[in-house]
């Protein structure tokens, strides 16, 4: 896996820094793996909302899982660094745009990701994502979801200082900080009737990040959520 990152990185370009940084996302964030895992026994198209540089897109092409990719992130320059890495690495039918994850088009798609984003938008931004989510779902796609929450006592005090530190930098620009409960989360998608599975997915970090696989509504009971304190 460390020579995949290094591929990437490397196609990427830019900084010193920003390299290392795909390196070390690509090689310690094991939220790529667990959508990897989910796209090759799910399929494309796979619509990524709030792609960044498209970094998962290029992770499933390295790993031959040669799914559709459309990606859509509200940053430029990290769409543009996404499309020339896309085209170094010679991705076909892979499209990223500039473009807000609340109307981007899910038409088609059979995996829908929203990894780290969910955060970013107000009370209502994220009830219309929830919609357009759940709706995705009823029509046959698999929802991933990967977010931090509150209510989960130091882990959430450190992402939140952790999404601070963003802003001050210049990585995101904008957009609210605004972590769900998982109770809530979860909630939302159960009162549809989808099933909806919960994990912890932080790996080695000190995030509070959550994973939610969602999918389409069905009469079995709907599995089992950890408790976040």
């Amino acid at each position: 896996m460390n020579a995949v990152a290094e591929t990437i990185a490397d196609a990427v370009g830019g900084s010193r820094w920003l390299r290392g940084y795909v390196r070390g996302k690509l090689g310690s964030d094991p939220v790529f793996e667990a959508g990897r895992a989910v796209v090759a026994r799910t399929g494309g198209p796979v619509v990524d909302l709030g792609c960044g540089l498209g970094l998962f897109g290029l992770w499933l092409r390295q790993l031959e899982v040669d799914a559709v990719y459309r990606g859509c992130d509200l940053g430029r320059w990290k769409i543009e660094a996404g499309q020339r890495a896309a085209r170094q690495l010679g991705c076909e039918d892979f499209q990223l745009r500039v473009a807000d994850m609340t109307n981007f088009s899910l038409e088609g798609a059979r995996t829908v990701c929203a990894f780290d984003v969910i955060h970013y938008l107000d009370a209502a931004g994220q009830a219309l994502l929830m919609e357009r989510l759940i709706d995705a779902a009823r029509r046959g796609a698999t929802v991933l979801i990967r977010t931090g929450v509150r209510g989960c006592g130091w882990r959430s005090a450190v992402t939140r200082a952790e999404e601070w530190w963003t802003r001050a930098s210049g990585w995101i620009r904008g957009g609210k900080i605004n972590f769900p409960r998982l109770e809530d989360l979860h909630g939302v998608f159960a009162a549809a009737g989808c099933r909806v599975e919960v994990r912890p997915l932080w790996g080695k970090t000190p995030f509070s990040s959550y994973w939610l696989e969602v999918t389409a509504p069905t009469d079995l009971p709907l599995a089992r959520t950890w408790t976040t304190d």
